[in-house]
């Protein structure tokens, strides 16, 4: 099978896995160990000038991943797209970042309330630059083996944590009025730059693979994270993220979000989010384990199909026959090859049909 027959493969799959009205269907992505290059440091590379360098160890890496699973017909989809590190979700605005091994992380921008009206969309923001011309670089690498992913996006209460620092919980209390304006702006801005991230990557067969994991969806609003949400109440959520969120989902058909199982005390009012199709849920430590939690997990998401990480492909054998009440997609750490090969074939005889 050809990279471009496997892509289409696994888009086939996944098209049926999101339109299922009904529960049982189930996706499955496998990692396992493999030879690939080591990653040099974010932090021995000058951006301004090395930027494509970096871009072509991203896509050395990726290619090795690849090639590993390239006999397997799970439902990766061969994908890649300009990442630095969690900073880039905001740094686009306009603000500084903080370099390190692997990534990079936020500096404050509005340390004074008045820094608000520095917030701008321009397309001349550097993070804007770096992130625009990373994906035009890996276009000119692309050769029939892989398409251009969608990085996605924060919602609006994280990109504020990131612009604000931890001097956000305090506004929630003692200047709702500000914190308004910000979410009214940064709603605004995140579809700004979400239009562009959407017409940077490939569009195929009316989706988009997703970073995220590495897999197709179709087109919509992805992946929000509200990480803020997750250290306030519930009603902090509902007035501050929900209704910005609802209208930024209101424009898209689709929805796919990041949440944490650390705290889940939001997340009903999530899946309520206009056209929700997939909920990633993380097992944090020193959390149930979610295959274990799967009636908690159940009842606080809705109707969304779920994304799963499995971090022992055995837990996934113990559990498969009692996850069929719902649709999930399962990313699965895997032994090795022979584990994975094995562990798609068990998903695939449990699963509804695919076609």
């Amino acid at each position: 099978m050809t990279p471009v027959e496997k892509i289409h493969r696994t888009i086939s799959r996944s098209k049926v896995f999101f339109a299922a009205t009904t529960p049982g269907h189930f996706l499955i992505q496998t990692r396992f160990p493999h030879d690939r290059p080591e990653m040099p440091a974010l932090t021995d590379f000058n951006l301004d000038r090395e930027l494509e360098r970096w871009m072509d160890h991203q896509l050395d890496c990726s290619r090795a991943t690849w090639a590993a699973g390239a006999d397997l017909d799970d439902d990766r989809v061969p994908c890649v797209c300009p990442r630095f590190g969690i900073a880039e979700h905001s740094a686009w605005l306009g603000s500084e970042v903080f370099l390190q091994h692997d990534t990079c992380v936020p500096i404050p921008m509005i340390v004074d309330k008045k820094d608000l009206q520095r917030l701008t969309c321009d397309e001349r923001h550097r993070w804007f630059q770096y992130m625009q011309r990373g994906y035009r670089y890996l276009k000119t690498r692309q050769c029939g083996d892989f398409l251009l992913s969608v990085r996605g996006t924060m919602a609006p209460m994280d990109i504020a944590n990131a612009l604000r620092g931890d001097e956000l919980f305090y506004d929630f209390y003692d200047d709702p009025a500000f914190v308004h304006r910000l979410m009214r702006f940064l709603s605004t801005a995140v579809i700004w730059y979400y239009r562009h991230l959407l017409s940077w990557a490939d569009e195929v067969e009316g989706g988009y693979a997703m970073f995220l994991s590495d897999f197709w969806f179709p087109a919509g609003l992805g992946h929000l994270s509200n990480d803020a949400a997750m250290l306030c109440n519930a009603q902090i959520y509902e007035v501050f993220g929900f209704p910005y969120e609802r209208e930024m989902c209101l424009q898209f058909p689709h929805t796919l979000y990041h949440v944490h199982n650390e705290k889940m005390h939001f997340v009903p009012r999530v899946a309520e989010l206009p056209g929700m199709r997939l909920l990633q849920v993380s097992w944090d430590p020193k959390t149930p384990y979610h295959l274990l939690d799967r009636d908690h997990i159940f009842s606080a998401t809705g109707q969304a199909a779920l994304m799963l990480h499995v971090t022992d492909s055995d837990h996934l054998r113990e559990h498969i026959t009692e996850l069929s009440g719902r649709n999930i997609f399962f990313i699965v750490d895997c032994r090795d090859h022979q584990d994975a090969a094995d562990l798609i074939a068990l998903v695939r005889s449990h699963s509804r049909p695919l076609g």
